[in-house]
């Protein structure tokens, strides 16, 4: 196992464009397995499925329902560590490949494969590199696709405290890929996509024009930023960014806070106050006192992680071991069950269950076939139940005075009927 390879690449270049100092830190950790989730494993096989259909394309794409059927024929293949199943093509390859229709729709049809699964090198920065995941052009584009399989919503465009800007593992990629084969990018332009057709919340389509300048001050932007990394005293900086970084466990910003509890200040009330009555300290008080327990949480998650590597490499931590992991149990195949179950006198209702399908499942299928679904068949209950959530979140926030006011208005009137 190689120690770090790389200083940057795809999924690291926004990381350490945050935070530089990450490059360092990631240093100090040591060699450890690598321990993929039942999610990351099933996403390396969805992407397999599009690797090995896209090849056949390289002159051209077929109409929807042609391509549709082509990728159909690989239901039953195994792809890395499992079979495609009917569900896994339902869910996933289907409507990646109803997006992937739409988006070239959208920039005038016409494309055909031009690299898929194409190992790529970012200019000036050794040992930068990566893989992509499928490269299209027609007469006037050139587009980069990438696919995620993920419920996790990742967008073409990102929004954070640093105001609006093209999704950095997308530049880095395709600026490595212009680099790599320049002929491919010659008098045309550019635009970068997500497919991700299993996002719980969110489109499952992203994706924007990005012009040749935003490219080359993305490259010089990371070439600076990578200097910075190297050099002495890389500053480190909290944020999104270290949701799935390896060193958090490590990391001063996170562990800081987590070891004293001094930075919830001075006030540290037992019970709460009136709101009314409260001169701002004791909202200034939960404030730091949630952002600390929120790290808290994310800090426990990490050691969790780090410890179960640690002891998969071979590790000794003292006072914990590793054990098998129990799964909870599961029928046998379907037609077994239910044979025997109608010896024992099972009736049909009581064998299968029958249900709507989800939202999800219903709106891939409404896009495949055309329609929308209306509005009127799905509704969400009225709610005077609250959740606290950031000040960032879209949702308007509750007025509690105004709240009040028209539950007692709602109050009479039910007392006056």
């Amino acid at each position: 196992m190689t120690k770090h390879a790389t200083l940057v690449g795809g999924s690291t270049a926004d990381r350490l464009m945050h935070c530089p100092g990450n490059f360092q830190l990631r240093l100090r950790l040591p060699d450890l397995p690598e321990i993929s989730s039942p999610y990351a494993l099933h996403g390396s096989a969805m992407h397999a499925v599009m690797d090995r259909g896209m090849p056949n394309y390289a002159e051209g794409f077929p109409p929807l329902d042609l391509l549709i059927e082509s990728f159909q024929e690989y239901i039953g293949d195994w792809f890395l560590d499992r079979e495609l199943t009917e569900e896994d093509f339902r869910s996933c390859i289907e409507p990646a490949l109803i997006d992937l229709d739409r988006l070239m729709t959208e920039y005038g049809g016409g494309f055909r494969v031009l690299g898929n699964e194409m190992r790529v090198t970012f200019p000036g920065i050794p040992g930068a590199f990566g893989t992509t995941d499928l490269l299209i052009g027609n007469a006037t584009w050139t587009i980069l696709v990438d696919y995620k399989f993920g419920a996790n919503e990742v967008t073409a465009v990102v929004k954070d405290e640093q105001g609006e800007y093209v999704n950095a593992q997308l530049q880095f990629y395709l600026a490595a890929s212009i680099n790599t084969a320049p002929k491919l990018f010659t008098k045309k332009r550019f635009a970068v996509a997500i497919i991700q057709p299993r996002v719980l919340d969110g489109e499952t389509l992203t994706h924007t024009a990005v012009s040749r300048k935003e490219v080359s001050i993305f490259v010089e932007d990371l070439a600076a930023t990578v200097a910075v990394a190297v050099g002495p005293n890389p500053p480190l900086s909290a944020g999104d960014h270290c949701k799935w970084c390896p060193a958090f466990a490590i990391c001063p910003k996170q562990s800081e806070a987590v070891f004293s509890i001094n930075a919830l200040g001075e006030i540290q009330p037992a019970v709460p106050v009136p709101a009314d009555s409260d001169d701002g300290s004791y909202g200034d008080f939960l404030a730091k006192a949630k952002r600390i327990s929120d790290m808290f949480k994310n800090y426990a998650k990490e050691i969790d992680d780090q410890l179960h590597r640690f002891l998969e490499g071979g590790g000794h931590v003292p006072g914990w071991k590793l054990k098998y992991k129990t799964k909870l149990r599961q029928w046998i195949d379907e037609n077994t069950v239910e044979k025997e179950l109608r010896d024992l006198g099972f009736d049909t209702p009581e064998i299968w269950q029958t249900k709507l399908q989800t939202f999800a499942n219903a709106d891939k299928v409404a896009k495949r076939r055309g329609v929308k679904i209306p509005e009127h068949l799905r509704v969400a209950p009225e709610s005077n139940e609250t959740v606290p959530v950031p000040e960032s979140d879209k949702a308007p926030a509750v007025d509690r005075d105004t709240a009040v006011n028209e539950f007692a208005a709602a109050l009479k009137l039910l007392q006056e009927s």
